[in-house]
């Protein structure tokens, strides 16, 4: 972990974002320094307001310390400036389940289904709550259920699982294993919207980190600026280069599949396996 943290923060220094700011953070977090990890979200704030996950992890770091009203403030403000902060919504509305302002904690749920729709998880979250003997207000989902972000109760959550831990549904990716078998793919993986590896195939753990950060800043900057336009809906993007390209495909939801590839080489099929990759998830 240690040449990681090198590596971000050198990064943060000479090339700043706020994907590599918030990873670094995490790390940080994760090695047990929390008086880091809140210099590195308050760096992040300073160089990039508009960010949000940098309030996410300094609301994580208060939970942990036991100041539940100073995470709540920064829970608040990650949402005022990410409306799709699915984390800061979950752990808002487990706070008002708590102090037992249920229209509240329904109200931050609805919202999440408003950019995820269908979650298993927020789906029964909201069937808990609604009273006994209402017409239920939402469908149950027709897939398996998958574990919330946040357990029930704002307490402190777990840390950050590392990059390249694969979750139980990821095992099944068959749809990720076609991909890496198509003709000029050097390698692919599944990234959520913090930049952190869901999955992989075929790549080198540096190289991992790089792409799923890369996925999510580019990924984050070009959904904004569509939904500026009135177009929110992002589907493909690409770069290119001499030695090689890289495609990036996402669905509605918070995953994003991400091929290394040889330079020629089309998206057309790569598409369908992405789309593939991530039904397995249950996020297409």
């Amino acid at each position: 972990m240690e040449s990681e943290l090198e590596r971000l923060r050198k990064k943060v220094e000479n090339f700043p974002s706020a994907s590599a700011y918030n990873r670094l953070a995490e790390l940080v977090r994760s090695s047990g320094d929390d008086v880091g990890a809140e210099q590195a979200c308050r760096r992040c704030i300073k160089e990039f307001p508009r960010n949000g996950q940098a309030y996410v992890i300094l609301a994580e770091i208060e939970l942990g310390a036991g100041r539940k009203a100073e995470a709540v403030k920064h829970l608040l403000s990650a949402t005022e400036r990410d409306s799709r902060s699915y984390t800061a919504h979950n752990l808002l509305a487990e706070h008002y389940i708590a102090e037992r302002q249920i229209d509240q904690a329904l109200a931050h749920l609805r919202h999440i289904l408003t950019f995820k729709a269908n979650d298993p998880a927020i789906l029964q979250r909201i069937e808990q709550l609604r009273p006994a003997g209402a017409d239920s207000a939402v469908a149950r989902p027709a897939v398996a259920p998958r574990p919330p972000t946040a357990a029930p109760g704002i307490t402190a959550p777990a840390r950050t699982a590392q990059p390249g831990t694969a979750s139980h549904a990821a095992s099944r990716l068959t749809g990720l294993a076609a991909l890496c078998a198509e003709s000029g793919v050097r390698g692919a993986l599944v990234a959520d919207a913090r930049g952190r590896v869901v999955t992989s195939a075929g790549l080198a753990p540096d190289v991992e980190d790089l792409l799923a950060g890369l996925a999510a800043e580019i990924t984050g900057a070009a959904v904004r600026a569509l939904e500026a336009a009135g177009t929110p809906r992002l589907g493909v993007w690409s770069l290119t280069a001499a030695q090689g390209q890289i495609f990036a495909f996402r669905r509605e939801g918070d995953y994003t599949v991400v091929a290394l590839t040889e330079s020629g080489v089309r998206p057309a099929m790569l598409e369908l396996r992405a789309r593939q990759a991530l039904h397995d998830l249950g996020a297409a």
